[in-house]
């Protein structure tokens, strides 16, 4: 379970990296225009690589509840907070590229 999670935060980050370049591209994003498109998009499509590190310290923090699996480690905390992270990673790349339609 603790696998797909991980998998499934990679992929909605994957995913939105991409949608959210294209529609940027798309809508004739420059560095030199950079100011005429919201600032989030923005922000978010400059440093999306440094989202995949949310996924990768999700599934130490993971491994760590497994491993320990009492008190607030347990996997039940770990599967609801990478639900969480999922989605959190969704509305967020949702709302960006709902600012650029």
């Amino acid at each position: 379970m603790i696998l797909t999670i991980g998998l499934t935060q990679f992929v909605f980050v994957s995913l939105g990296i991409l949608t959210l370049n294209v529609l940027l591209k798309a809508g004739g994003y420059a560095p030199n225009v950079a100011s005429s498109f919201p600032p989030f998009p923005v922000w978010l499509a400059l440093n999306s690589l440094w989202v995949f590190i949310l996924p990768m310290a999700w599934i130490i923090f993971a491994g760590l509840c497994g491993y320990f699996r009492r008190g607030p480690l347990s996997e039940s905390v770990a599967r609801v907070s990478g639900v969480g992270i999922i989605v959190g990673i969704f509305l967020a790349y949702f709302y960006a590229c709902a600012q650029l339609i």
